[in-house]
């Protein structure tokens, strides 16, 4: 008679003992208290967030701007942080690259010179060459974790972590944001990951839908922050999708190594399209040509805007309408002018 065989099988992150039912009297009587924000308007201490972006995006730029952000409580894309102990677990780049980075940031940063100033508060574990699925890996990050009272831990990539997960699979994926959640209940910190997009024309798909693989990397996470390739180069939109707070209106960030810098001037909506599908002209081309500070008459843009860029007036109405809903031009009394002067403009 053949022995029966124990086989193990992971099931991932053992779930905490469940909570009792209680009545909504006693909810109401003594309601939870919001933890704090660490990231204004946008993320909460003990929650999730995920950076999704186009392969080479600069999300890893980002992600230790944003630990730098929260290690010395300045701001991070022109909203507060509160200073907490972070914690950023590198597992993509070698050591002197992620130094060479962080010096970068510091000295690029107004209010942050140099490393000292973030020092104490700012914690890194170089994990390259030490991939591992987080159902193996979360014991260990727990441990040396646990000797810091941290409120951001941030993992950068994401797929380093899936182990032999299928990032398409979304019974695979909720496993892995449930390691997540365990981390987060366990040390109390918010978690934040970068994971990138699906190939393909983004711009096509809601910017919930623009992050590669399983419908679970969108649906779990608190927070969600998109940075979408905008028409003009080295610059994104950012969408964000906020389960606990008010949406944020959709801002457009601009490349200035080593930084994402906020550049108002930008219509949001302006997103770059594949090549066949291109506008005759972009927004910005489209302002500096037809649009002036001192006003115009619908009918004469319409008339230059045909003249000077082969533009169909639905186009060109589109084009206006998508400015003044960005607050680019203004509309009044039958004239139409650049708010901003154009000698602002990039």
């Amino acid at each position: 008679m053949t022995e029966p065989v124990d086989i193990a099988v992971d099931l991932g992150a053992v779930a905490p003992p469940l909570p009792e039912i209680i009545r909504l009297a006693d909810f109401a009587a003594s309601p939870p208290v919001a933890p704090p924000q660490i990231i204004e308007g946008i993320l909460h201490q003990g929650c999730k967030m995920i950076l999704g972006g186009t392969s080479k995006s600069n999300k890893s730029w980002c992600l230790l701007d944003l630990a730098i952000s929260v290690a010395s409580g300045q701001p991070w894309w022109g909203r507060r942080c509160t200073k907490l102990p972070v914690v950023y677990i590198n597992f993509e780049l070698q050591p002197w690259a992620l130094a060479e980075r962080i010096n970068a940031l510091c000295l690029a940063r107004p209010g942050v010179s140099d490393t000292c100033q973030v020092g104490e508060n700012f914690h890194l574990w170089n994990l390259r060459g030490h991939n591992a699925d987080i159902s193996l890996l979360r014991p260990k990050l727990e441990e040396q974790l646990a000797k810091f009272n941290f409120g951001l831990i941030i993992l950068d990539p994401a797929y380093k972590v899936l182990g032999n997960r299928d990032e398409n699979a979304n019974g695979e994926i909720a496993s892995l944001m449930n390691e997540f959640e365990a981390l987060a209940q366990k040390t109390g910190a918010a978690i934040v990951v970068a994971h990138h997009f699906a190939k393909g024309d983004s711009t096509a798909k809601n910017a919930l839908d623009r992050m590669s693989g399983a419908g679970a990397w969108a649906r779990d996470p608190d927070s969600i922050i998109v940075l979408t390739p905008h028409e003009e180069p080295d610059c994104f939109t950012v969408t964000s999708i906020l389960r606990n707070l008010p949406q944020v209106p959709e801002f457009v960030l601009a490349w200035d190594f080593p930084l994402m810098r906020v550049a108002s001037d930008l219509n949001p909506d302006a997103l770059r399209r594949p090549q066949g599908r291109n506008k005759l002209a972009t927004d910005k081309e489209f302002m500096d040509a037809v649009i002036t500070d001192d006003g115009k008459t619908f009918t004469k843009i319409m008339a230059e805007a045909k003249s000077s860029l082969n533009m169909s007036t639905s186009t060109a109405k589109r084009a206006l309408n998508r400015l003044i809903s960005a607050g680019l031009v203004i509309n009044s009394g039958g004239l139409y002018w650049a708010k901003v002067q154009k000698v602002h403009m990039p």
